[in-house]
């Protein structure tokens, strides 16, 4: 995928996505144990908390990345 548009569109998907499998969440589904392929059992939970957590690393290497080539992040300029 080389196509901003493309890109784009990718990325709001995704958010679609996760935001509608937040919204099947309840108190009786929260914390049941869900397997996964090749891979430990974890709960909802998990996955619904890991998700914002993993993006805020991603952001973390992004700044982190700018600062290197000299840029300031927008977040870091003064206002």
């Amino acid at each position: 995928m080389t196509v901003k548009a493309d890109i784009i569109k990718y990325l709001k998907d995704s958010f679609a996505f996760g935001h509608k499998a937040v919204a099947t969440l309840n108190a009786s589904n929260l914390v049941q144990p869900i397997t996964r392929n090749n891979k430990p059992p974890t709960t909802r939970l998990f996955l619904a908390t890991f998700a914002p957590a993993h993006a805020f690393d991603h952001y973390g290497q992004i700044v982190e990345y700018l600062r290197m080539n000299g840029i300031v992040p927008p977040a870091s300029r003064g206002q």
